[in-house]
């Protein structure tokens, strides 16, 4: 089933000037995922252009502000759910929290792989990417191998003992920011379905999401460093074993995910 666009133009006059108003819609085709339906409001007013976002069929009212701090919080959201609710972007940052324990190396591997798929989230967004059918799949099979390395590198040290000091923390931090460039590219597939390239206040609602995305980001590290903090407390093997479960469990997803994308890949080549 493919994708459908939907446009709708309101006119209402008032003697009064109108700060806030609902919206609501009594449309429900039965549609598979239509509670994940994107809606995009345009509101035109004289003071300017507000663009707000909002899923589903719109059968509960949504409240639409003349505020630009409201129009922007509607993409923070979006950009916070879209993370959460992507298992694969999970994984690869729980995988990371388990690579780097040390707050300092974590750090510089979070922001590395946080300024990279910044610059592919705008990139990929207005187009300057490739749009053959085998382009999107093949960045989705390359983010599941980033999951694979980068939870060998996790459980790493165990395995080689002086594996940490063979490679600087800069040229992990360097891979991580590549890596986040393929990441960021998945980020603007997402994106596009949510913002159109004319839409107005462009720049805000783009930087809006990106936000949205970090602070999604940041609630799991803090979860997962926290988590895999008080398991260390239980002793050295203890956190060994849990590195091994865990890491073992996202290279099984992700080589699964490798070889269902790697498949559509070459199904559009």
């Amino acid at each position: 089933m493919g994708d459908a666009t939907v446009d709708v133009l309101l006119n209402y006059n008032s003697e009064d000037a109108i700060y806030q108003y609902a919206l609501s819609s009594n449309l429900n085709p039965g549609l598979p995922d239509q509670d994940e339906t994107a809606n995009l409001v345009l509101d035109y007013s004289p003071s300017g252009i507000q663009v707000f976002r909002a899923r589903g069929l719109l059968d509960k009212p949504i409240v639409v502000t003349r505020s630009v701090f409201d129009a922007v919080i509607t993409f923070i959201n979006e950009g916070v759910k879209h993370i959460l609710d992507g298992l694969d972007h999970i994984l690869f940052v729980i995988c990371l929290v388990l690579s780097a324990m040390h707050l300092r190396p974590l750090l510089w591997r979070v922001t590395g792989f946080t300024v990279g798929h910044s610059i592919t989230l705008s990139i990929g967004f207005f187009g300057f990417v490739p749009t053959a059918a085998w382009f999107v799949p093949a960045v989705e099979t390359g983010i599941a191998l980033s999951i694979i390395y980068v939870a060998i590198v996790a459980v790493a040290a165990d395995l080689k003992p002086g594996f940490q000091q063979e490679k600087s923390e800069w040229t992990v931090v360097a891979i991580t920011g590549l890596i986040g460039l393929l990441h960021g590219l998945g980020f603007s597939f997402v994106l596009q379905h949510i913002l159109q390239v004319t839409s107005p206040n462009i720049w805000q609602s783009l930087l809006a999401f990106n936000l949205g995305v970090e602070i999604g980001q940041l609630l799991i590290v803090i979860v997962a460093w926290t988590v895999f903090y008080l398991i260390s407390l239980l002793g050295i093997r203890v956190a060994k074993i849990n590195r091994y479960f865990v890491a073992s469990a996202c290279i099984l997803i992700s080589l699964y995910w490798v070889i269902e994308r790697g498949n559509s890949v070459l199904a559009n080549i």
